[in-house]
């Protein structure tokens, strides 16, 4: 059952790359024109500026004993979820922009 999720796991990490880029270099081709490429490109680099915003934070508020002491109960299971989401959240959220900002009307 184990190899499965092994298999199953590349083949999708191939797909969301590919799309979330938009280049033809992945076996998983979209039919994206330069524009949205770009768009796309512009998108991933702002969001990973973005995490890594969120890391650089989190570092100096740790560095610095600057947390918020009502926090230190609260468990979180899995933290890196949150880094996820906010990846995520926000390549859309600048995918949503920059395709505002490049479209022709």
């Amino acid at each position: 059952m184990k190899w499965i999720f092994y298999l199953i796991i590349p083949i999708l990490w191939l797909f969301v790359v590919s799309w979330f880029t938009g280049s033809k270099d992945y076996v998983f081709q979209t039919n994206d024109d330069e524009r949205k490429q770009k768009i796309k490109q512009k998108a991933i680099v702002q969001s990973w500026t973005t995490l890594i915003l969120f890391f650089i934070t989190n570092f100096l508020l740790n560095f610095f004993h600057l947390n918020d002491k009502r926090l230190d109960n609260v468990p979180l299971v899995y933290p890196e979820v949150d880094y996820f989401l906010v990846a995520v959240v926000s390549y859309f959220i600048f995918f949503i922009i920059n395709n505002r900002k490049m479209s022709a009307n």
